[in-house]
Order: C-alpha cells, then sequence, then structure tokens
C-alpha cells in the first residue's frame, strides 16, 4: 500500500514539476523579451515524507484525532499491553479483540492505528460492513484498489466483525482469502468482535475460524470492563 502510494505521489511529483518549471520559464523568457533582468528559477518539489504521511493518512480510516494517553483508568492494563505491541512493529502477531459492547475494543484498535501511522507505517481501518462493501466494489465494479490496500497495508484493522451482511460465495470466501494472504505474507491484522470464541466457530467455517484464533499467530484479548460510555 505504501509503496503504491509513494510510486502515485512521484509520478504526481513529476507532472506538477513540468508543469510548474514550464510556468516560471515562460516567466524569465517574458521578461527577457521585454528586456528586464531575470533570472531563471528551478522548481523544488514538496517534501516527500511528508506528503506520504498526509496520504497515509487520509486513506487509513482512522479519525483525525486519536487519543495518545489513556485517560479511562479501566483501560490502563491493556493500554499499556498495546504500547508493547506497537515497540516491537512490524509484527506477524494478530491482535483479536474480543468483548461485548462498549468494552474499548474500537478504542483499543485505533490506539494502535494511529500509533503505527505517526511511525510511518500503512495502515487501513475498515468496518465489518464497510469490509463487504470493499469486496463487491472489487467483484462488481472492477476497483481493484479495494482488494488491493486489504492486502498491502501494513497493518489492516477490522472493526466489528459478525455485523457484516452474508453474501454467499462473497463475505466469507473474500474474507478468507484476505486472512489467509496477510498471514502468508506476515503482514498482521487486528479485528474487534462481540461474538465470543464458540461464536465464531458458529459463525464461520473451520478454515477461517483457525485462521482467527490460532495460538501461534494471534493474541485473544478478552476485554471484560463495563461499559466505558457509561462510565
Amino acid at each position: 500500500m505504501k509503496e503504491e502510494i509513494l510510486r502515485q505521489l512521484k509520478a504526481e511529483a513529476r507532472m506538477q514539476a513540468a508543469d510548474k518549471q514550464a510556468e516560471l520559464d515562460a516567466k524569465y523568457y517574458a521578461a527577457l523579451g521585454k528586456g528586464e533582468k531575470a533570472v531563471r528559477q528551478t522548481y523544488t518539489p514538496a517534501d516527500f515524507d511528508t506528503e506520504l504521511a498526509n496520504r497515509l493518512k487520509q486513506l487509513s480510516g482512522l479519525p483525525v484525532k486519536i487519543p495518545t494517553k489513556n485517560t479511562i483508568p479501566a483501560f490502563e492494563k491493556t493500554f499499556d499491553m498495546l504500547q508493547t505491541y506497537i515497540a516491537a512493529f512490524p509484527t506477524s502477531k494478530n491482535l483479536i479483540f474480543i468483548g461485548a459492547a462498549g468494552t474499548g475494543k474500537t478504542y483499543a484498535s485505533r490506539v494502535v492505528g494511529g500509533k503505527l501511522l505517526d511511525k510511518g507505517f500503512s495502515v487501513l481501518y475498515v468496518t465489518a460492513f464497510n469490509l463487504i462493501q470493499r469486496f463487491k466494489d472489487y467483484i462488481f465494479n472492477f476497483e481493484t484498489s479495494a482488494l488491493d490496500h486489504l492486502l498491502t497495508c501494513d497493518l489492516l484493522i477490522i472493526d466489528d466483525l459478525g455485523t457484516e451482511p452474508k453474501i454467499k460465495n462473497i463475505s466469507e470466501e473474500y474474507l478468507l482469502n484476505v486472512i489467509n494472504e496477510r498471514m502468508t505474507q506476515e503482514k498482521p491484522f487486528i479485528i474487534t468482535t462481540n461474538l465470543s470464541p464458540d461464536d465464531i466457530l458458529a459463525r464461520y467455517d473451520q478454515r477461517l475460524t483457525s485462521r482467527i484464533l490460532s495460538k501461534q499467530t494471534s493474541v485473544v484479548i478478552n476485554m471484560k470492563s463495563k461499559d466505558l460510555r457509561l462510565s
């Protein structure tokens, strides 16, 4: 994902540089034509690192403002664990946040995503519902980037797994393909869900469940606090 965006930025920069240089040259030669003194200027392109960081943030799907410090006492232990995960990144370990509504699962995933964006990694945050829409855009509208970014970003966050519509030959099949491909490339993912492990097994087939809940590649975190939204 990051490499593709960088290629796009370089291509855009080349075209922009040519246009800007042409404008500067036109002014220079116009001044010379009038007998005026002029110095030929050279266009300096924008800083790629800054542009890349801005573009990655725009495409991440994450909120503009993400807390950098924990302000919720009940979340302190989990927050400390997240800092360890962030410090160890890149890693092939996946995080699976399980728990009832309002226990901080989405908050936790966004904290990780935001911190990694700040460190220069590419992150893509999607709800489970939006994930299915991306699959449909890829299949029916031939939007290859809808699927490519799911596979190539440094960290994929899928929020609220289990709330997505079940569409035959699309929902589970493409989700399995994305999860399997990312595991093959050792690119991690974070999943948040209200489903228990037994619920996941009941909703999805064994192949997908074993990959999501693998003890070798995933850390399952049971969020047991009371509804933080009501605290």
